[in-house]
């Protein structure tokens, strides 16, 4: 048997990170506070 598959709940969970410069973000912010790359809201 394989291991389980990552559900969304556990996903939502993990700490969001920008995409242009890889730090982490609070999941209310809509712009990254680095490099101010706006945010897609991806749900």
């Amino acid at each position: 048997m394989g291991i389980r598959p990552r559900t969304s709940l556990v996903m939502k969970r993990k700490a969001r990170r920008c995409p242009k410069c890889g730090t982490k973000l609070n999941n209310q912010r809509v712009r990254c506070k680095v490099c101010n790359l706006h945010q897609r809201d991806k749900r």
